[in-house]
């Protein structure tokens, strides 16, 4: 993946307006081809791609950019874009099938992608709305574009007719979050997720870590991987025809928040390296995902994904799993349980909570709950947690 940087055109500006895109959001262009327009104060420039690649947009027409600040990525593939899209919870699939449905005045149906479909389901957009839009392909974000104008106009007559709306606000989804939705959407429709979830005593972890450069969720990555072999389901990839394609290594996709939204990299054969680069390496996540600059393979080949929800007092979250997963395992914050010893005198001991959410086609509760007890049991037993460390 490469940063489609905005280059200083002039010294006399800080920046300037993107003003078009000359290339579709997810087309592929070639080195020195011209990708937008951008005008500054002084006159209007074209910015072009320094290498081959498929563009991903990240910035809208009209948007104020900054010169040096990257307006757009370059993938390697389409497949690399849609990795990336997929672990920043984004769902805008632009592959059409072949052929053209006909509506019943004649005209061509435009195509629509999965989550396009299920927006314009949920909120009720009808066929002729989206002929309308002019496109022979339509995505989720231009059926948001008609439930936003929809939204406008819900406004507008009510201004018109005098109704009490003064006291209501109206707030337009961000991007970012237009793509949740359809990946959620997506995610509801077509996975019917089950769950379970177990108590982990964290009496032997505190007791063996020390002064150990690793932690909880290092821990729990080695835990999850080392079952690779006694649960290969969890870590596969479902196929066509009631099929699954089981992952040859152990590598664990980690979600990383840092307040610049979500991504999730892959800790790569998780099983056989020591903790300490597991450590390291999610170290570098943070560091990535505070500058967004990731690499362009750092969410590549994903075989289980781990979500991480250690806020303070989160006892228990049930995430959704994302289409081409089987399982989602959560870890929750540490707490502090009462507990009795075998007198019946009470203590506290440090607890969490670890949990799988998973696709009930291909696990079941049986599956899910052996899956558990054999982590929980690597977690507890700190012959086990020096054998994962070591």
């Amino acid at each position: 993946m490469r940063e489609l940087l905005l280059p200083k055109f002039n010294n006399n500006d800080e920046g300037c307006v993107l003003v078009d895109w000359a290339v579709e959001d997810g087309d592929e262009v070639f080195a020195d081809e011209v990708v937008a327009e951008v005008e500054t104060a002084k006159a209007l420039e074209e910015l072009v791609a320094d290498v081959d690649g498929v563009l991903h947009r990240l910035v809208e027409v009209g948007a104020q950019c900054e010169f040096g600040r990257p307006v757009g990525l370059l993938f390697d593939s389409h497949q690399e874009r849609d990795d990336y899209l997929a672990n920043l919870a984004s769902a805008d699939v632009s592959t059409a099938p072949e052929g053209e449905d006909e509506d019943h005045d004649g005209g061509p149906e435009p195509i629509l992608s999965d989550a396009a479909r299920t927006l314009a389901q949920d909120h009720g957009i009808r066929s002729e709305q989206l002929r309308s839009l002019g496109k022979r392909v339509v995505k989720a974000s231009d059926v948001q574009r008609l439930i936003d104008q929809g939204v406008m106009d819900q406004g507008a007559e009510s201004a018109a007719a005098g109704a009490a709306a003064d006291a209501a606000a109206v707030v337009s989804l961000s991007t970012r979050q237009r793509a949740v939705a359809a990946v959620v959407s997506e995610a509801h429709r077509t996975i019917p997720a089950a769950f379970a979830a177990i108590a982990v005593d964290l009496t032997a972890f505190r007791a063996t870590r020390g002064g150990a450069p690793y932690g909880l969720v290092e821990l729990l990555v080695k835990a999850m991987a080392a079952r690779h072999a006694d649960f290969p389901l969890f870590f596969a990839t479902p196929g066509a025809d009631h099929t699954l394609v089981l992952a040859s290594d152990a590598n664990v996709g980690v979600t990383v928040d840092v307040g610049t939204g979500l991504f999730i990299p892959v800790l790569r054969d998780a099983a056989r390296r020591p903790i300490g680069d597991l450590a390291d390496d999610l170290m570098d996540f943070r560091v990535s995902a505070l500058r967004q600059n990731f690499r362009g393979d750092a969410f590549a080949d994903e075989a289980i994904t781990l979500s991480l929800h250690n806020d303070p007092d989160i006892v228990l979250a049930a995430p959704i799993v994302h289409p081409g997963r089987t399982c989602v395992v959560t870890l929750c914050a540490e707490r502090s349980e009462v507990a009795l010893a075998e007198d019946g005198t009470p203590f506290t001991r440090p607890v969490t909570t670890v949990a799988v959410t998973y696709d009930h086609r291909f696990l079941n509760g049986r599956d899910a709950v052996r899956f558990l007890t054999a982590v929980k049991q690597d977690l507890e037993s700190a012959d086990a947690i020096a054998r994962l460390a070591g």
